[in-house]
C-alpha cells in the first residue's frame, strides 16, 4: 500500500511538471500576442497624435485665410494702400510661425505681397501684371510703421496670374481652400507650398485671390521637434514620395541642413527605417494596416497614413517606432518568466530527487524537526523577554522625557520673562532656538540703576549636559551682580569664572566645562555701552563708514558699516592661560543696532551644498535686515535659519539678541 501511494505521488509530480510546461508555453504565446497588440495600439495613438498636431499646424492657416478673404470681400481692395495693408498683415505674419508671406492679387494682375525676410519686411506692389510698369519693392524695419526706409523697382516683370496659387484659386469656387503642389517661390527661391482662395469683388467686377505661403523648412522644423517616443520618428511625404517633413533625431538642427534635404526622394536620405517602412507600405494591399519589420537586430513597427490637406490633395504621414519604446516592460517580463520557468523546472527536478531520497532521511528529518521545535520554544522565550525589556525601556524613556520636559520648565523659569525684557529694552528681540528640549545656550538680563546688563551665553554642549552647565553659569551671573554688586562687564566675567571653577572643583572628576559669552552694559542716559566677551564678539551696525576708537570696521553694505568689538580668546571656566577679561567702553549713537550671538546660527550646515553658513554670511544677513522693524527682524532671522537648514539636522542651540539704540 505504501509503495502504491509513493508511486502515485511520484507520477503526480511528473504530471505537475508537464502542466507547468504547458502553462509556460501558453503564457509565452499569449504574451507575444499582447506585445503585438500593445505595439499596434501605440502606433495608432502616435498616428492620431501626429494627425492632431498636423491639424493644429494647418487648421490655423486655413482659418486665417478664410477670415482674411471674408473681411476683404466687403471692402475695396487697393493694392497701393500699403499703410493699411501693412498694419493688417504684418502682425499676422509675425505671430504665425507657419506663414512666411501673404499675397493678394486680382484678375486684372494687380497684387500686393508682404514677405518676412528675417532682417527686414518687403512689400511688393504689382500693377496689371507688369504690363506697363515693373513691380515696386518697399523695405521696412520692425520699427517703421508709417513709411519704408527704402524703395526700388524690381528689375523683373511679374504677373501674379501666372503663379500656381492664383491659377488654383481661379479654377475653383469662391472661398474654396486650395493647396499648391510643392514649388519654388518666385521671390525667395525657397521651397514651399501655398494655400489660396478667392472672392468676387462685385464693385470692381474682378476676382481677388488671397494666398499664404508656407515654407517647407517650417513644416520640417515642426516634424523634427515632434517627439512621439524615446526613439520613434514621424516623417511626411508628398504624394509622389518626396520628403517635406523630415524626421527628428536625425541631425536636422539647423535651417541649412533642413533645406538641403527637403523635396528629396525619401531614398536619398539614407534612413533605413524610413526606406523599409515606405517600401513595405507600397507593396501591401491594405494601406491602413500596421506592420512590423526588423532593423539592426531590433523589432520595429510602422505605418503610413494619408492626411488630406484639401479635397484634392493629400500628404503621406509615416510613423516608425521600435517595439522596445512601448513594450520594454512586457519584454522584460517575458525574460523574467523564461528565467522563472527554468528555475521552477530545476526546482521541480530537485524535488523529485529529494522525494526519492526521503525514505533514507526520515529519521534525520524527525530529529531536525524536534530540534527546530526546541529552538522555536527558546526563540519564543527570548522573544517574550525582548518584549518585556522593550516595554520597560519605553517606560524608562517616558520617565526620562517627562524629566527633561520638567527641566525645560525649570530652565525657562530662570530666563528673563518676555515682559521684563521688553520693559527694559523695548527696541530689542531675542531669537532662542534650542537644539533639543533643553539647551546649553541662554540669555540673561539685569538692571542696575540706569544701566541694563544683558548677555547671550553658550555653555559647553547642548541638551541635558549643556542645560546643567547653563544653570551653574546663570546662577553665577546672578550672584556676582546681585550679591557682590558688580556691574562692570569684565569684572563680572572674572568673578563668574572664579565661581564656575570653584563649583566644578568640588567634583572628584576633572570638569572643564564652562561658557562662551558676550556681556553688555547699556546706559541710555549717557549713550554709553560697556562690553566684555569670552570668545563671542559684539557687532554694531551704523550708517556711514567712519573710523571710531574701540570699533573695528569689518564690513560695508549699502551705506552701512558693521563694527566689531572682539572678545577675549578664553572661556568662562578652567583655562590653562587664563587672563583678566578685557573691558571695553564706547559711545553709541541713536539708530545704532547691536547684535550678540552664540555660534549656533553661523555654524549650521545647510544650503544647496550642505556647508556651514559661516560668520561672514551671517554678518551680511544682519546688515541686510538691520533697517527692518526690530521685532520683524526676529521673524525674518528665524525664517532664514529654517530655509538655510532645510532637511539638515540642527547642530547646536541658537541664541541671537538684537538691540536698537
Amino acid at each position: 500500500m505504501k509503495r502504491f501511494f509513493s508511486k502515485f505521488i511520484e507520477n503526480g509530480i511528473y504530471l505537475l511538471l508537464l502542466g507547468i510546461i504547458g502553462i509556460f508555453i501558453f503564457i509565452l504565446i499569449d504574451m507575444r500576442g499582447t506585445v503585438d497588440h500593445l505595439s499596434k495600439d501605440m502606433v495608432v495613438k502616435s498616428l492620431l497624435r501626429t494627425d492632431l498636431e498636423l491639424e493644429n499646424f494647418f487648421s490655423t492657416i486655413r482659418e486665417d485665410l478664410l477670415i482674411t478673404a471674408q473681411e476683404h470681400s466687403v471692402q475695396e481692395f487697393e493694392n497701393t494702400n500699403y499703410r493699411r495693408l501693412n498694419a493688417e498683415f504684418r502682425p499676422l505674419v509675425k505671430n504665425k510661425r507657419q506663414l512666411s508671406s501673404i499675397m493678394m492679387a486680382t484678375s486684372d494682375g494687380d497684387e500686393f505681397l508682404i514677405l518676412d525676410l528675417d532682417t527686414a519686411w518687403m512689400f511688393r506692389i504689382t500693377y496689371e501684371g507688369s504690363k506697363d510698369s515693373l513691380p515696386d519693392e518697399l523695405f521696412w524695419t520692425d520699427t517703421e510703421i508709417i513709411k519704408p526706409h527704402y524703395r526700388r523697382k524690381n528689375p523683373k516683370r511679374y504677373d501674379p496670374r501666372s503663379r500656381p496659387w492664383f491659377q488654383k484659386a481661379i479654377e475653383h469656387d469662391e472661398m474654396h481652400v486650395n493647396w499648391t503642389d510643392p514649388y519654388t517661390f518666385f521671390t525667395t527661391k525657397d521651397p514651399g507650398i501655398t494655400i489660396s482662395t478667392r472672392y468676387r469683388d462685385t464693385l470692381e467686377n474682378v476676382d481677388v485671390v488671397v494666398a499664404f505661403d508656407v515654407l517647407l523648412t517650417d513644416l520640417s522644423a515642426f516634424t523634427t521637434e515632434l517627439d512621439i517616443s524615446e526613439n520613434g520618428i514621424v516623417f511626411i511625404l508628398t504624394e509622389d514620395e518626396r520628403m517635406i517633413g523630415l524626421p527628428c533625431k536625425s541631425g536636422y538642427d539647423t535651417e541649412e541642413k533642413i533645406k538641403a534635404d527637403v523635396l528629396k526622394p525619401y531614398q536619398e536620405l539614407g534612413n533605413d527605417k524610413i526606406n523599409q517602412t515606405v517600401d513595405i507600405w507600397n507593396n501591401i494591399s491594405n494601406k491602413d494596416s500596421i506592420f512590423n519589420f526588423t532593423s539592426d537586430g531590433e523589432n520595429w513597427w510602422g505605418s503610413v497614413q494619408q492626411y488630406n490637406i484639401s479635397d484634392e490633395q493629400q500628404l503621406l504621414v509615416g510613423v516608425v517606432v521600435p517595439e522596445k519604446d512601448f513594450v520594454g516592460e512586457v519584454v522584460h517580463s517575458e525574460k523574467v518568466i523564461i528565467v522563472g520557468f527554468i528555475l521552477v523546472l530545476l526546482f521541480t527536478v530537485y524535488i523529485l530527487k529529494a522525494y526519492r531520497d526521503k525514505h533514507k532521511k526520515n529519521d534525520k528529518l524527525r530529529a531536525q524537526q524536534k530540534e527546530i521545535m526546541e529552538k522555536n520554544s527558546l526563540l519564543k522565550s527570548a522573544n517574550d523577554e525582548i518584549t518585556k525589556a522593550k516595554h520597560e525601556l519605553e517606560e524608562k524613556n517616558m520617565e526620562i522625557l517627562d524629566s527633561i520636559n520638567y527641566a525645560k520648565r525649570i530652565q525657562s523659569a530662570i530666563l528673563p520673562p518676555e515682559s521684563y525684557w521688553n520693559s527694559q529694552l523695548p527696541q530689542s528681540f531675542v531669537l532662542y532656538l534650542p537644539k533639543d528640549i533643553v539647551a546649553g545656550d541662554f540669555y540673561w538680563m539685569e538692571r542696575i540703576e540706569n544701566e541694563v546688563l544683558f548677555a547671550a551665553a553658550d555653555c559647553t554642549g547642548h541638551g541635558v549636559p549643556g542645560a546643567m552647565v547653563s544653570v551653574v553659569c546663570h546662577n553665577a551671573l546672578n550672584r556676582v551682580v546681585r550679591e557682590f554688586g558688580m556691574h562692570q562687564p569684565a569684572e563680572i566675567l572674572d568673578r563668574v569664572t572664579d565661581l564656575v571653577i570653584e563649583t566644578f572643583e568640588r567634583s572628584d572628576h576633572e570638569v572643564k566645562d564652562g561658557m562662551d559669552i558676550s556681556l553688555c552694559g547699556l546706559t541710555m542716559d549717557t549713550m554709553q555701552l560697556e562690553f566684555a566677551g569670552a570668545h563671542n564678539p559684539l557687532w554694531l551696525i551704523r550708517k556711514g563708514n567712519e573710523e571710531y576708537e574701540g570699533l573695528k570696521l569689518t564690513m560695508e553694505l549699502d551705506g552701512k558699516s558693521l563694527y566689531e568689538i572682539k572678545a577675549d580668546k578664553q572661556p568662562v571656566g578652567r583655562f590653562a592661560h587664563r587672563k583678566k577679561f578685557t573691558y571695553k567702553k564706547i559711545t553709541v549713537q541713536k539708530g545704532d543696532v547691536i547684535y550678540l550671538s552664540s555660534d549656533g546660527f553661523p555654524d549650521q550646515f545647510g544650503g544647496p551644498k550642505g556647508k556651514k553658513l559661516k560668520s561672514k554670511a551671517f554678518k551680511k544677513l544682519l546688515m541686510e535686515l538691520c533697517e527692518k522693524d526690530i521685532h520683524q527682524q526676529k521673524e525674518m532671522l528665524e525664517r532664514e535659519f529654517k530655509e538655510w537648514k532645510g532637511e539638515f539636522e540642527q547642530l547646536d542651540d541658537v541664541c541671537v539678541i538684537g538691540v536698537r539704540v
